[in-house]
């Protein structure tokens, strides 16, 4: 996850940091926002540490660095 930067639908955000900050603070309404999201999502700094903390235990280093998996340079 750590590794698939940018993220959203769109590429917007560069890191894990600016995607909970655009959940905290940064909704813009719109007709097909869900609405569980209206108001934005309540975290503090330390909920959103730990929650960048555990999206980065799913990032897999070995995988990344194992030449097997690599793209081919044709």
């Amino acid at each position: 996850v750590e590794l698939t930067n940018p993220y959203m639908h769109d590429g917007r955000f560069h890191s894990l940091n600016d995607v909970l900050d655009h959940y905290t603070s940064g909704i813009h309404q719109s007709a097909t926002l869900d609405p569980l999201l209206q108001q934005g999502i309540a975290l503090t700094e330390a909920e959103k540490q730990n929650i960048v903390a555990f999206l980065r235990t799913l990032s897999d280093i070995g995988y990344i660095a194992d030449q097997r998996f690599a793209e081919p340079l044709d």
